[in-house]
Order: C-alpha cells, then structure tokens, then sequence
C-alpha cells in the first residue's frame, strides 16, 4: 500500500477512514488501560503482596498500635464491653484479635482488637447468709466474684454473717431481729468481697472437764460431748496404766474459792499421757 492510499486512509473523510480510525482508537485505549491497571494501580495497592500479621496480645494498645503499623497493617477497637473485664491487666490492654498472629493479609488490612475495658460488668451476689464458706464460694465463682478478707468471730451463728465490696454493706444476718438484710448493691465481675464468719461457739463457756486418770480414748470421747478439742498429746512414763491421761492443761482443779474453771466452746485441752508400747 503506498503513502497516499495511508495518508488517505488514516486522515481521509471515508467511510473506511473512520472506521479504520475508530479501530486505532480502540487499540489505544485498550493499550492505555492495561498500561493504568498493571502499572499505576498495582504500584499504588502494593496488589498481590501480603504481610504477616504480628502479635499485639497483652499489649498495651499504644504498643499494639505501634507494631501494626510498622506492619504496614490498621486497627479497629471491636470489642471493649465490661464482661471482658480482666482485673490483672491494665486498661486498654489487648485481650484478643482477629486476624490471629501469624496469618497472612494484605498490606494496609484493618487487624480487629478486643481491649480491657476501664471497669468490670456489674453483677448481683446471691444470698451466702448462713452459708457454710465452701458453698458461698461455688455462688460466687459462677458469677466471677472472688472472696477477700475473710474475718472469724465469736458467735453462736455458724456461716456467712457479713458480706462488704469495698467497705460497703451488700447482705448481713441480723442476730437480734434473725433476719436477712439484703442490699441492691453489685458487685464488679473479678471484684473480691469481704466476708465475716461466724464460728457457731460465741463466748458461751463449758466447765473444764477432769480428764486425769481416763484413757485417752474416753477423754477424746468427753472432750468431744462438751464441744471442745484436743491439742498436743505428749506421752511420758509414769506409774498410771499405759493410755492413761497424767495431766492436762488447763486443769480443771478447783482454785482457791473453790470456783471450777470455765473454757469456751471450741477450745482445746492438750494432755499428757503415760507412755505404752507403740507410743513414743
């Protein structure tokens, strides 16, 4: 095809020109096209390339911030609700996230955090009045709630008679009316409360029992009737049959006014007793 018939053909006015023409364009654009999406778009996406995602668990979210980016990766807070609580870490503390560490994502991908909120969920304590410490603490343990300060008193009620979360009331048994006081007062999951038990005993007191001369058996056999316990038993030598109680202390010899000597409820005795074979 010589110049004229070209030149006539890409700048005529023919029919055949501008479809010739259009054709050209086509091609042009198309060449235009894939040059954009192979070249610009995969420069500026980074298309194809992956990072390892790093792991931000246990850290601060400062520091978890910090180690994303250097990654190349985002992060968005997805969860920060108080049943999260956890009361040994601090707050905005990385809990969990998703993706996990370890996997590969696109670069710039946004890594979802579940943080340590400010404070715990606040939950109702079931009544533990009169409980025995055992039962109070499975009641306890299903609602995250951890016992404290556990104090014992002298009472003739045995079990729970006190609760308090940070010094203030939440269930108490009063002795006098015998009635369950319980407050609408709760508690933060993970929160410890203080307890205060009563030992059953109070300050009633029994006569000292006169041990001496029974055998050891039957003086634990006593000892147990009167609602007290025995302590140390030392065995020594001595004349008495072997088994048989020598001493004891206190002693429940009378004192100059002829008054007996009184022991509370629960106390122990410690006895000495003479010593037989097996025994040393």
């Amino acid at each position: 095809m010589d110049k004229n018939k070209i030149k006539k053909l890409i700048f005529g006015e023919s029919p055949t020109a501008l479809i010739f023409n259009l054709f050209l364009m086509l091609i042009a654009g198309f060449i235009c096209m894939w040059i954009f999406f192979e070249g610009y778009l995969n420069v500026a996406t980074k298309h194809g390339e992956t990072v390892t995602v790093p792991n931000v668990d246990s850290l601060s979210l400062d520091d978890a911030e910090k180690r994303l980016a250097s990654a190349g990766l985002r992060y968005t807070i997805f969860d920060s609700t108080p049943i999260n609580y956890n009361p040994d870490l601090p707050y905005l503390t990385v809990l969990a996230q998703t993706p996990k560490a370890g996997e590969k994502v696109k670069d710039n991908r946004n890594i979802y955090l579940t943080v340590n909120p400010s404070q715990a969920e606040l939950v109702k304590l079931d009544d533990i009045l009169t409980s025995s410490l055992k039962n109070a603490a499975e009641k306890m343990k299903t609602i995250g709630v951890k016992p404290g300060k556990i104090s014992r008193v002298e009472d003739r009620y045995q079990g729970i008679l006190e609760v308090r979360y940070k010094g203030q009331l939440i269930q108490k048994y009063d002795r006098k009316l015998r009635k369950k006081i319980i407050t609408d007062r709760k508690v933060h999951r993970g929160g410890k409360v203080d307890i205060v038990v009563g030992d059953g005993l109070g300050k009633s007191k029994t006569l000292v029992p006169n041990l001496v001369g029974m055998s050891e058996g039957d003086a634990e056999f006593v000892l147990f009737g009167q609602g007290l316990g025995k302590s140390n038993t030392n065995y020594i030598a001595s004349e008495l049959p072997p088994g048989t109680v020598v001493r004891q202390y206190p002693s429940a010899e009378e004192d100059e006014n002829g008054n007996f000597p009184k022991i509370r409820y629960g106390r122990t005795i410690e006895l000495w007793v003479s010593q037989f074979s097996g025994k040393k």
